[in-house]
């Protein structure tokens, strides 16, 4: 308890550097001002006690403006700071403008914790429903870390039912470029492994492009909806464009005073719904690159009325979802928006496969050994044969050897890095 006794002190002593005035909306019914702490006269042998009466104040703690966490992280000693990472993981791993190893760290802890209570409980008890899906998306999250050709870093974690989480790849507090990979409906922890094998596409594609100290992010760090009607909602893209705003302010704040790395948002289908209603809030954006994208709030109409240096949009032929997300919504494609084109049919030319569908990424070398589980499932043989045959030849937007990755590459990496190529600009304005 430590760490948040200091965070007590300083608030009780200054009533400034982690005002609690200074939240953003907490959850209903939690909301602890000032004056309600100072009428406590919380005294550090009391401050047990106080948070046992106040149990909203972790939650508002995850919702405090990434400035005043990095300023007040910044202002503890170099002790302090790493300790609270061991002493409070369940509230320093998801703090926006705290250090991003710091946050593996705390994040990795509560981790290993979560798994071993599921595990424990596995033992004693018939998994079934939420627990089970739960007990999966904990392990997916586990094996999507472990990778060791290119660092991994566990920079969200949350203690839902069904957890959000953010895996990095590549290390948030270096990366001289840094894209966020906001997933669409219908993808969440269960499917960790896949989304973090996305980002890693990605940045293989970047550095094919010329980048180099590049961090992707694969971001399940809202609640995507569930393939159907509510795709076609914006209740998840508002709350989501609050979290991805609130994470991309974090990693300015975690910069500050230091070198401020480029930042791309790749977003797949209902992801592109939640990003552009982000980017009305300036967050220094260089390329938004909406794939398969379910479409943009009518109130956008236009690429000025995002709060980025370049849009693309990329759509497939055979893509059919796409375009039901946007009955009520605005299509990027359009000729008035003035998005980029991002080329993702296929160039035969250069050997580059055409995107066959919706979904954002199909290969892992997982279910493309037959001999796995997501095969050996089907008795029958014949039925197997036929399933993995059409998985072969189906590739999403984000799967190696498609003209949609190498395009994404492209247009996320600044000319700078990669000598001077503007081949995705070229095809997109031809």
């Amino acid at each position: 308890m430590l760490p948040l006794r200091r965070v007590l002190q300083l608030t009780l002593a200054t009533a400034t550097v982690l005002s609690l005035t200074a939240l953003a909306p907490p959850p209903a019914g939690s909301r602890i001002t000032d004056s309600a702490i100072l009428a406590e006269q919380v005294a550090w042998n009391q401050v047990d006690a106080f948070v046992a009466r106040h149990q909203g104040l972790a939650a508002e703690a995850l919702d405090r403006d990434p400035a005043v966490v990095a300023e007040w992280w910044r202002s503890l000693p170099e002790r302090d700071r790493l300790r609270m990472p061991g002493q409070m993981p369940d509230v320093i791993g998801n703090l926006a403008g705290v250090d991003y190893a710091s946050r593996d760290r705390s994040n990795r802890l509560m981790l290993a914790a979560q798994l071993a209570d599921m595990e424990q409980l596995a033992t004693y008890h018939a998994l079934g429903g939420t627990m089970a899906q739960r007990y999966a998306a904990l392990q997916a999250i586990d094996r999507a870390l472990n990778f060791t050709s290119v660092p991994r870093y566990l920079v969200e974690l949350t203690d839902d039912q069904l957890p959000l989480a953010a895996i990095s790849i590549g290390d948030l507090d270096t990366a001289s470029m840094v894209t966020f990979a906001v997933p669409g409906m219908g993808t969440f922890t269960t499917d960790m492994q896949l989304w973090t094998r996305a980002a890693r596409n990605i940045y293989e594609a970047q550095s094919a492009a010329g980048a180099s100290r590049q961090a992707v992010v694969a971001w399940i760090g809202y609640r995507t909806p569930p393939v159907g009607v509510e795709a076609t909602r914006d209740a998840y893209a508002d709350r989501g464009a609050e979290l991805l705003e609130r994470d991309i302010r974090g990693l300015r704040e975690s910069r500050a005073g230091g070198y401020q790395p480029t930042i791309n948002i790749v977003a797949h289908s209902y992801g592109a719904t939640t990003a552009a209603k982000t980017l009305r809030a300036d967050l220094g954006i260089r390329s938004f690159v909406m794939l398969g994208p379910a479409g943009v709030d009518t109130s956008v109409r236009s690429t000025a009325d995002l709060a980025a240096q370049l849009v693309f949009t990329g759509e497939a032929a055979q893509d059919l979802q796409a375009r039901w997300g946007r009955v009520d919504r605005a299509d990027p494609a359009g000729a008035d928006f003035g998005a980029l084109t991002l080329p993702v049919d296929g160039d035969t030319d250069a050997g580059l496969l055409a995107v066959t569908g919706h979904v954002p990424i199909v290969h892992s070398p997982w279910n493309d050994d037959p001999a796995s589980p997501a095969w050996t499932k089907y008795e029958d043989a014949d039925v197997r044969t036929r399933l993995y045959e059409n998985h072969m030849v189906s590739f999403g937007y984000l799967d190696l050897g498609t003209q949609s990755l190498v395009e994404v590459g492209l247009a996320t990496t600044p000319p700078q890095l990669r000598g001077y190529s503007a081949r995705s600009l070229t095809k997109s304005s031809s």
